[in-house]
């Protein structure tokens, strides 16, 4: 009777071991890259945008496009986000922070074969993701003055610099129902005693 006891046990412990493992697999991460070596013809772009892996798609950015004449705009919201044909397609926009522009925005498109395992390759112009315009990457600032208009990124990668897991809402309802289910066999058990 002992050993019914304790292979219930074992099997109890083993369920919740299952689950708690499972949850593990199925989550999403977001991954953070470093705009490096960006340029357009007009002045560089730096900042840091966040991937999310189950979708390849931006989900937070913090952009500023390098140039003074233009009174350096940022560019934080996000916009149109889409994945096609294994391009990330992006659309980072940004409200005037300068009297010398009215706002802009940076299209990036990126590689998304290797998110999470390495940099990614931005899009330019002529460049390896195609020669079609709407696949090079550029940035649009709205002004008066000579600068603005649409500026092809020239060069330039996404550099991994983090990332952050998060468990899907599936997998937290699946360990919540194990962890629930084996307290109510250890309850019945020790009723049973």
């Amino acid at each position: 009777m002992k050993l019914v006891k304790h292979v219930h046990l074992f099997l109890s412990f083993l369920v919740t071991a299952t689950l708690a493992v499972s949850a593990n697999f199925a989550q999403a991460s977001t991954f953070s890259y470093s705009l490096l070596g960006v340029t357009t013809s007009f002045g560089s772009v730096s900042g840091i945008v966040s991937i999310d892996s189950a979708t390849d798609r931006i989900t937070a950015a913090n952009i500023t496009f390098n140039n003074a004449l233009v009174g350096n705009p940022m560019f934080t919201n996000i916009g149109s986000p889409n994945a096609y044909n294994g391009l990330g397609q992006d659309y980072i926009s940004g409200l005037s922070n300068s009297p010398l522009n009215y706002g802009g925005q940076m299209a990036l498109y990126y590689d998304t074969a290797k998110i999470g395992i390495g940099d990614l390759g931005i899009c330019v112009a002529i460049g390896p993701c195609g020669t079609e315009r709407n696949q090079a990457s550029y940035v649009q600032i709205y002004t008066s003055g000579a600068y603005g208009g649409l500026l092809n990124v020239t060069g330039g990668s996404l550099q991994r610099v983090s990332s952050m897991v998060t468990p899907e809402p599936s997998s937290l309802v699946l360990l919540g129902s194990g962890i629930l289910g084996f307290a109510v066999f250890a309850r019945w058990k020790l009723h049973k005693i």
